[in-house]
């Protein structure tokens, strides 16, 4: 692979763009569960975020039907639809990943944040355990 030639996408501003949000929103997200671990009605918040995090995940999978045309070439289709189905069905796949994106966002945000958690509350104290033996 020469120094000029890369595989994949190249890094645009629209993806700077998209990392940018992605990062802004995780920070609020994870610093607002953070200071309401403070509060008595820490477990509304908890609960919320995880009844918000189910549903955009669900929705995200259901909008894009299982992510069952992701892939999807126009010799895979049945032959006897035409040309004009098959790339509309094709086309159909990748409007509906290009528009359920910004879903992406706070989903990330909660999987961390969430993740976060489950460090700190199993990770972190095992591996204490273990070396204080």
């Amino acid at each position: 692979m020469n120094n000029g030639e890369r595989k994949g996408k190249k890094f645009t501003w629209q993806m700077a763009c998209m990392l940018l949000l992605v990062v802004l929103a995780t920070v609020v997200v994870f610093a607002f569960y953070r200071v309401m671990l403070r509060f008595p009605y820490f477990q509304y918040v908890m609960y919320g975020y995880m009844i918000a995090a189910a549903a955009l995940i669900l929705t995200y999978v259901i909008y894009n039907r299982g992510f069952s045309r992701k892939g999807v070439t126009v010799d895979m289709l049945p032959a006897e639809w035409s040309e004009a189905e098959k790339e509309s069905y094709i086309e159909d796949g990748k409007r509906r990943m290009r528009r359920s994106r910004w879903m992406l966002i706070p989903i990330i945000a909660f999987v961390f944040t969430f993740g976060y958690e489950a460090i700190e509350l199993y990770v972190i104290p095992f591996i204490q355990e273990m070396l204080s033996k």
